[in-house]
């Protein structure tokens, strides 16, 4: 399912104050599009734009947000639609214009019929998709009458039906649309021209599903089911711009009936018209009608040719936060194991008689697993990686520590899974800052190993997790070759392995071989022989980033019946994880598995091979991002998303 908007694209100019300070897109039904994808909804658009620098403008605005942009129709013979905004500053407060003709030169690029091609959208259109329109122009209309999908229109003015008699009116819309929202002054409009007492009569005379009304700072009416419900603005905060106010007072609400199926439960409008009024007090903070989504496209003028007419614009290069966090790996894993928690952790009476909890959650759960590992190979005793939620599923009466991986040490799942645990049995290995976890936990201090330090203070930003993943398990490693091999120099190990993974799985994580895993959307991850750990990260940085699906199978499990879902379904795609010995099972498997699979086998065995492999996965991920030129540490998710991200609540 698509929310998809119709109509000719629009460049909006800003100017304050006579000075230009730049373009974005504009246009209602493409506002609407912009903030819905924002929220992570399925988008399109089916427009038409000149085959001009302003045109590119409008089609790149929308293309950043991630809106499918490809039934834009590109058109030589005509120049892409212009609006411009003048701001004016006087003694505080601002006021503001919109004409179609530029402040500068008084040119004017705007054509007044439409040139989208109807029949094209009719035939291009799915079944499920959600359209979105602003007028109600021939052509558009033409798509109204002619389809079946949902439809849902944004009428801020009523010019379009002053040449129309009241039958032409109610002919075009009654009956046509799930949604109608309508600006105070179009209703206005429509009740003394149809000759209708309110706006109940109004809707009953229209018969959407469900109609609402914007009032600006009189709040809102919301009308289904011949039932009128007004609410009173909540939030006001501080006006800039009311410039697409209503635009996205509308995507919110058509966001929440898409959450709810197009169910209009009138328990839950209070919260809609909430959930609206915050995104609209976020829109008139900022100037212009995207300005809380992205920031004006910096344009430059060229020779003495005005700014309406053409312009350069060159793009501000992106730092993606995932090439800083691998840029650093290297360097924060060696402060960290060079840090006090590295000396800390000898004070760990760790010995053969414990029971030992390691919990982790997201990406710190490698670092848990890969520590539980290195206590059990060098002492024998019993250790169990854990997820925070499992802990309180089981009987933990001879627990006797516990381990806590935390990035920032305040963690909310990991710290609620230990509140019934003696705080002297729980340690926890992080980056935070003592004092603050002291306070917020109540942990005693000598109990939290920080490899924060005084020259080693940034943290990673993102939701994918590189030096909280392997600087724990860098600590825990030096832990036992302290123990079985002093000249074990693992500084020089770990920037070795850095440079090797570095420059191997360039070659690996080729364009070939990424667009092959996008093709069939689904990855196979193979674990076992000391590969446990780094198939557990990866496995969860791929999901989190949102790129592919994935599958992780226990190498010999794999072949009890696991094979018929990578048969039957043709999800041949692999990365298979192995240390350097091969087993003979291991081979006839390599043999089954074929060319499909990316081989990731390190030159080491053992533990030493696990935390190898815990590095190459992070330059996995960093290679699919690279290739696919995003961000997987910045990826897409809903504003509801949030509220189980927060959740502070009894797990």
């Amino acid at each position: 399912m698509r929310v998809v908007s119709i109509g000719d694209l629009v460049t909006d100019y800003y100017y304050k104050n006579g000075k230009l300070l730049g373009v974005n897109g504009g246009m209602t039904a493409h506002n609407i599009i912009a903030n819905l994808a924002k929220m992570g909804i399925a988008t399109s658009v089916f427009a038409v734009c000149g085959n001009d620098i302003q045109g590119k403008m409008a089609i790149k605005s929308l293309e950043n947000l991630k809106v499918d942009v490809s039934n834009i129709k590109v058109l030589d013979d005509i120049r892409t639609r212009c609006f411009h905004v003048s701001y004016f500053d006087n003694e505080g407060q601002l006021s503001f214009t919109s004409k179609k003709r530029c402040p500068f030169c008084n040119n004017k690029k705007w054509y007044d019929e439409s040139l989208i091609d109807s029949r094209y959208i009719i035939s291009h259109i799915k079944d499920d998709d959600i359209l979105v329109f602003d007028n109600l122009n021939d052509k558009n209309q033409m798509i109204i009458d002619e389809t079946k999908n949902k439809k849902i229109i944004d009428l801020g003015q009523y010019f379009e039906f002053e040449k129309l008699n009241n039958n032409e009116i109610i002919k075009k819309i009654k009956n046509k649309f799930e949604i109608i929202n309508f600006n105070e002054r179009v209703t206005k409009y429509l009740l003394k021209k149809l000759q209708l007492e309110n706006d109940l009569e109004l809707y009953n005379y229209l018969n959407p599903k469900f109609m609402t009304i914007t009032r600006g700072e009189n709040g809102a009416t919301f009308i289904y089911d011949g039932i009128l419900y007004n609410f009173n603005l909540i939030i006001k905060g501080t006006v800039v711009d009311s410039t697409g106010a209503g635009d996205a007072f509308i995507s919110s609400i058509i966001r929440d009936c898409l959450k709810n199926n197009f169910q209009y439960n009138v328990k839950l409008f209070s919260k809609w018209y909430e959930n609206s009024n915050k995104l609209t007090s976020k829109v008139v903070a900022k100037m212009g009608a995207r300005g809380h989504l992205s920031s004006l496209f910096k344009i430059k003028q060229i020779d003495n040719d005005c700014t309406c007419n053409n312009f350069e614009y060159s793009e501000r290069k992106k730092i993606k936060r995932c090439n800083i966090n691998i840029n650093n790996l290297k360097t924060r894993i060696i402060n960290a194991i060079n840090s006090p928690a590295s000396e800390k952790i000898n004070d760990i009476d760790f010995n053969e008689n414990d029971n030992c909890l390691f919990i982790g959650t997201g990406g710190s759960y490698a670092g848990a697993y890969f520590a539980s590992k290195i206590i059990n190979s060098l002492l024998g005793c019993n250790t169990y990686p854990i997820y925070p939620r499992d802990v309180l599923y089981r009987n933990n009466k001879t627990i006797n520590k516990v381990i806590l991986f935390s990035y920032s040490g305040t963690t909310n799942d990991v710290i609620n899974s230990v509140k019934n645990f003696d705080c002297k049995n729980i340690y926890i290995i992080t980056k935070g800052e003592l004092q603050n976890i002291v306070i917020k936990t109540g942990i005693p201090k000598k109990n939290i190993l920080s490899y924060r330090t005084a020259s080693n203070k940034g943290k990673e930003r993102g939701f994918l997790s590189f030096e909280g993943a392997v600087a724990p398990a860098a600590i825990f490693l030096k832990y036992y070759y302290s123990n079985v091999n002093h000249n074990f120099d693992l500084n020089d190990f770990i920037e070795e392995s850095v440079n090797y993974w570095n420059d191997r799985l360039e070659n690996l994580m080729d364009k070939d071989s990424i667009n092959k895993i996008k093709e069939h959307g689904l990855i196979n991850i193979f674990r076992g022989d000391f590969s446990d750990t780094a198939c557990y990260d990866l496995e969860s940085k791929i999901i989190e980033s949102g790129v592919f699906n994935c599958l992780i199978h226990e190498k010999k499990n794999f072949s009890h019946g696991r094979f018929i879902n990578y048969e039957n379904l043709n999800n041949t795609c692999s990365i298979y994880f192995k240390q350097k010995s091969t087993s003979k099972y291991e081979g006839e498997l390599l043999k089954y598995l074929g060319n499909d699979n990316i081989l990731i086998e390190s030159r080491y065995d053992g533990l030493l091979a696990e935390f190898d492999l815990l590095i190459a996965s992070q330059y996995i991920i960093y290679y699919i991002g690279k290739v696919l030129d995003i961000d997987v540490s910045k990826p897409k998710y809903s504003d509801n998303a949030l509220k189980i991200y927060f959740y502070k609540g009894d797990l």
